[in-house]
């Protein structure tokens, strides 16, 4: 009688065991947060508030810890952070916009310079030349709205590679990337529409 009750505990003990394993999510498919401090913390993770009236970026990033518990950073002291699959990176940007540039009203460069103001950009290729995204909220129809940002691996500032309608800003991004003759030629013969094929093709076919 004891053999078996004792054999019935240890039954029940491997299920609840098995149920809490299972119930606990690895690591790799949560959010995280990357301290400056090289502590990475795992949970969910907002840094954006949506709003029927008035959309807003946190003034501090928010994480639920996988205890339920709930805390906030400050923007200063986050490295990098990932949400929904993608990270996003901290960098300290001066905004350069000058005019009648490049055979455009505004040219725009965002320079890296660490004692200026902090963004963090989406990061979506990595590689000779690299893809991110800068996001801002449109208050005019309250939307969340972004804008590609391009940068080669030597370079210290990112460029602006959209145009108004979302394509590629073709005279900008020919001209940056003019250490590529075919990919140029593609550019301007409209082989590409978004700016994520020009970043694919030149980091499979230029040097």
């Amino acid at each position: 009688m004891k053999l078996k009750r004792s054999l019935f505990c240890l039954v029940i003990i491997i299920c609840i065991s098995s149920c809490r394993t299972l119930s606990i999510p690895n690591d790799k498919t949560l959010d995280n947060i990357v301290l400056v401090t090289g502590d990475t913390l795992y949970g969910k993770v907002d840094y954006f508030k949506e709003q029927y009236v008035f959309s807003e970026f946190y003034k501090k990033i928010r994480l639920t810890d996988t205890n339920g518990r709930k805390r906030r950073f400050k923007r200063k002291k986050v490295l990098s952070y990932r949400v929904d699959g993608y990270d996003y990176e901290s960098f300290k940007l001066d905004q350069e916009t000058k005019l009648f540039r490049n055979g455009r009203y505004l040219d725009t460069k965002y320079y890296i310079n660490p004692n200026s103001v902090q963004y963090f950009l989406k990061v979506i290729t990595k590689g000779k030349l690299s893809l991110y995204e800068l996001e801002w909220i449109d208050h005019d129809n309250n939307d969340l709205r972004s804008v590609d940002l391009i940068k080669k691996a030597e370079d210290r500032f990112f460029t602006p590679a959209n145009s108004m309608l979302g394509h590629v800003a073709k005279k900008t991004v020919s001209r940056y990337l003019s250490d590529c003759p075919e990919i140029e030629k593609k550019i301007m013969e409209k082989d590409f529409k978004y700016v994520f094929q020009v970043v694919d093709f030149y980091n499979k076919n230029c040097q």
